[in-house]
């Protein structure tokens, strides 16, 4: 043995979140931890002669999602994140800026209309591009659940669902530079 020991490097740590396609919007202050989930539906398929024995099972969808604790009180964020809202500011007096955000209720509303990319970087030290989620298009719902006490921090739920692209891909892990053809 040469004296060199061996570990097993698991990551943890928090992340950030950048979304949009060309002017990025970040989510870096968390509370909680962000979640990136994925679903599989697949269908069994069986013949008389096994019973409920699958003989063979095939995909059928697909589904992804990130939930992203955002601890902020940023309304303009919040703004970009909530679908069917429009955001507005006041800024004559730099110190003291006036914000709103009107929510609107309006049943049809197309959530794929708001989807951009979304990428999920830890921020461990050492992490790499390789490190990285993307979801190259993601809509954002933003589910504000602000509790008024002493004890608990006021945080909104942005959950990214992914939608896959015209060439049907999902999201990816690691770095965006490399080409797969």
């Amino acid at each position: 043995m040469t004296g060199e020991k061996r570990v097993i490097d698991v990551p943890i740590g928090p992340a950030k979140v950048e979304f949009g396609d060309t002017t990025k919007t970040n989510f870096d202050i968390t509370k909680g931890g962000i979640v990136f989930r994925v679903n599989t539906s697949k269908q069994d398929v069986t013949v008389d002669q096994f019973g409920d024995t699958p003989v063979k099972s095939i995909l059928k969808g697909r589904t992804c999602q990130a939930v992203v604790p955002f601890a902020l009180n940023d309304l303009k964020k919040l703004g970009i994140v909530t679908p069917d809202s429009k955001y507005g500011e006041v800024t004559t007096d730099p110190e003291n800026i006036k914000q709103r955000l009107n929510v609107y209720a309006n049943a049809g509303y197309n959530l794929l209309g708001d989807a951009e990319e979304l990428i999920i970087k830890p921020t461990s030290p050492g992490t790499t591009p390789n490190d990285y989620i993307t979801v190259p298009l993601a809509s954002p719902i933003a589910d504000v659940e602000w509790t008024y006490n002493s004890d608990n921090e006021r945080v909104a739920n942005i959950t990214f669902v992914g939608y896959p692209d015209d060439t049907g891909l999902l999201y990816f892990l690691g770095d965006e530079s490399v080409v797969i053809s």
